[in-house]
């Protein structure tokens, strides 16, 4: 790591409220990555929530990863943010993407991380790579060349038992297998073929052998069961300081130009005196 990147990590650290630390010895490794810069990673209350999910699992350690502001084009210069190591290091990096202007992001993170682009090229010794988010949501195909496995659902929903299948297996190969069949709402690309028509939209998506022919969404029921509020505050976000706390999933509206009304069903709304409970604990 240059010393430049260096002070700029110590100085986003040391404006930071909240930041969580856990040491690594005996703990599963994640690198939580917003595929761009800090500023706008950590004003997202999805990534800042799966960083907490992650976190309270007792035998894994969560640390996040962003986009350099600056590009160095130097293999293994990409850091994460808490204990400054390369992302080789890591058991997995997860990707988290809320819009697909950052697929490319990916691409850059993962070339300036040292590692293969494609899925099909890292094997066991690299980390596994995944991804979430709205964007798996909608369409995870534009990257699924480059991306081991997709969590296709709410983080609340499938984080537990993605680490309890992970845990189990030392192979990437038979991990991703018992992922593929045993925990919903987890699509493994290579396990799978997918032809396009003519326009360029999917004709087919078959699956090899006698995985799960139709990805399952797994969905949060009762929202007031979670506190989804920020876990870390910082002046270095777009919004300066403040507490951002989640009072509904999905719309009921449905409009079409609209994705949170089709891929967030049903929609879901916390209770008042759930709401207040976290207002008061933010507070």
């Amino acid at each position: 790591m240059s010393r430049k990147a260096g002070d700029r990590r110590t100085e986003l650290l040391s404006a930071e409220t909240g930041t969580i630390r856990k040491k690594w010895a005996g703990r599963i490794s994640v690198a939580l990555t917003y595929p761009n810069y800090y500023r706008l990673g950590m004003s997202n209350l999805g990534f800042q929530t799966v960083y907490r999910l992650i976190n309270d699992l007792e035998d894994v350690v969560c640390e996040r990863v962003f986009l350099p502001e600056q590009s160095t084009k130097r293999r293994n210069s990409i850091r994460s943010l808490e204990s400054g190591r390369p992302l080789v290091d890591f058991d997995i990096i997860a990707f988290s993407i809320a819009f697909e202007n950052d697929y490319p992001h990916l691409l850059t993170i993962l070339a300036e991380a040292g590692l293969p682009l494609w899925a099909s090229e890292r094997n066991t010794p690299h980390p596994l790579i995944i991804a979430g988010g709205v964007t798996s949501l909608l369409n995870p195909e534009p990257i699924a060349p480059f991306v081991n496995c997709f969590l296709i659902g709410e983080a609340e929903a499938i984080l537990p038992a993605f680490f309890d299948v992970y845990k189990e297996h030392a192979c990437k190969e038979d991990v991703l297998e018992a992922l593929a069949r045993e925990v919903p709402g987890t699509y493994v690309p290579a396990l799978y073929r997918v032809s396009y028509a003519p326009d360029g939209t999917i004709a087919e998506f078959l699956p090899e052998d006698d995985f799960p022919a139709r990805i399952q969404r797994p969905f949060v029921r009762d929202l007031s069961s979670c506190d989804t509020r920020s876990t870390i505050l910082t002046p270095n976000t777009t919004f300066d300081n403040t507490c951002l706390i989640e009072a509904g999933r999905g719309c009921p509206h449905g409009c079409r130009f609209c994705a949170a009304g089709f891929v967030y069903r049903p929609p879901r709304f916390r209770s008042r005196t759930n709401l207040e409970k976290s207002l008061r604990e933010a507070a």
